[in-house]
């Protein structure tokens, strides 16, 4: 057997452990997982030089065609998604104006012809419709992944419909009843930020603090109280995103106990980044917000005895920041490229995280819970051949050119991806893009 690839001499990381040796890809999926011995002949060969190769990232959380033209960003962020070792992605996308399936016709066919990464979807419910239509869309999308966004006051600046918890409620009792279905909920008390919101305008303050402060980390975790009241009671699987509180993953945790169906997603922000850093300013603005060094290390805790399930960029380029009023400014940053880099950094190099556990982080739990595994996430044979080649004492500085927000800029980070392969092909080597736009498949299709 003569394969297409073969990287070899590797130290191969899998999300349950590690081997030395490599991988043989024909085909665009993995044939064979083993020693460099048995490893066959190809038509390229790879020398890892004993460098880490893991499963290609899987970025469950991202937001692209907000601001700029979606098949513009499904360009530039799936090529800045591919230096970072993502090789596949997951937009959470919102259509306030109609029903999803056509939507999600148009979405797919237009990412299709302009991703350079496979990629998928998660439906916003911003319509009572949207909840009656859920068996349909399921049925004629595939999408079984729905979210529901609390913490948006009526007049936010991106026009987010915030749920009722009526929403939330009957949303949960379609998915229990779907194979693989699962509800996303951004957690944060509406009413509780509202009101707070406008005591905190009265003291005229524009800093990144006060923002955070308008929306503490208590209003937080009530709703993800909440949230798990409600999953108890439907049977529903229950995720929570971009979960910016060290209280987050304690109470998923406690409810997997009285077995609840709860998952924990976090950031890389919040695992890096506090609201009173003095670097930053109001174009630091994200939603949830920032927090301080205690939620922090409340995360990292997470994040190192396994209560923090996943992880998750909640990338988002908006056109430039105007920095002008913290409450009319829109929340989100961009972090494809660095995901991994930071995570090596700070969670590998700083702090001991193990990379099965990364592994288990950004590619297998996220595969296993939004139902691509083993396709995806994985390096046994038959899975898609996505792969990342790490160097894990390679140092660069962090300098953003493209779109949307960076909140590392200037940053050294030891720890860098050197090549990406999706499907078998080479995406990125040498700093660049190497393989053709219209590239990536739509992974979430209707049975």
């Amino acid at each position: 057997m003569k394969a297409d690839l073969v990287i070899k001499n590797a130290r191969v990381v899998d999300h349950d452990g590690e081997f030395f040796g490599g991988v043989a890809v024909t085909n665009g999926c993995i044939v064979l997982t083993g020693t460099n011995d048995a490893l066959p002949d190809a038509a390229r060969v790879i020398d890892a030089e004993g460098r880490v190769l893991m499963p290609g990232v899987i970025d469950p959380h991202c937001h692209l065609g907000v601001n700029y033209p979606y098949d513009e960003d499904m360009r530039s962020e799936t090529a800045a998604a591919a230096s970072g070792g993502v090789t596949t992605v997951l937009l959470y996308i919102r259509n306030k104006s109609g029903p999803y399936v056509p939507f999600y016709k148009e979405r797919r066919a237009v990412g299709e012809a302009n991703s350079l990464i496979d990629f998928g979807f998660h439906f916003g419910i911003q319509r009572e419709e949207h909840i009656h239509e859920i068996p349909d869309i399921v049925r004629e999308t595939g999408v079984r992944s729905f979210k529901c966004y609390f913490g948006y006051e009526p007049d936010n600046p991106i026009g987010i419909v915030p749920a009722t918890d009526g929403w939330v409620y009957a949303t949960m009792r379609h998915l229990k009843q779907i194979p693989g279905g699962v509800i996303s909920v951004h957690c944060e008390n509406t009413g509780i930020a509202t009101w707070l919101k406008d005591e905190m305008k009265a003291t005229g303050r524009q800093d990144l603090g006060v923002y955070s402060e308008s929306r503490p980390a208590f209003c937080e975790e009530e709703t993800i109280k909440r949230m798990i009241f409600l999953a108890e009671r439907t049977g529903c699987p229950l995720h929570l995103v971009h979960t910016s509180v060290g209280q987050g993953p304690v109470l998923a945790a406690e409810a997997r106990g009285r077995g609840i169906d709860v998952t924990v997603e976090t950031c890389p922000h919040y695992l890096t980044r506090t609201c009173y850093d003095p670097d930053l300013d109001m174009k630091a603005k994200i939603s949830p917000p920032l927090r301080d060094r205690g939620e922090l290390e409340g995360l990292w805790r997470g994040v190192l005895d396994g209560s923090v399930y996943s992880l998750g960029t909640d990338h988002v380029p908006f056109v430039p920041k105007k920095g002008e009023d913290i409450w009319k400014e829109v929340p989100g940053v961009v972090s494809f490229p660095w995901e991994l880099s930071l995570l090596l950094h700070f969670g590998v190099h700083q702090r001991g995280l193990s990379l099965s556990r990364l592994v288990q982080l950004n590619a297998y739990h996220p595969a296993r819970r939004f139902g691509m595994w083993p396709r995806k996430g994985s390096l046994q044979a038959g899975a898609d051949a996505d792969l990342v080649l790490v160097d894990l004492d390679e140092e660069r500085t962090v300098h953003h050119t493209g779109h949307g927000h960076c909140i590392y800029e200037g940053w050294t980070l030891k720890g860098w991806p050197v090549l990406t392969v999706s499907r078998g092909d080479v995406i990125y080597e040498n700093g660049v893009v190497t393989e053709s736009y219209g590239r990536g498949r739509c992974i979430i299709r209707p049975d």
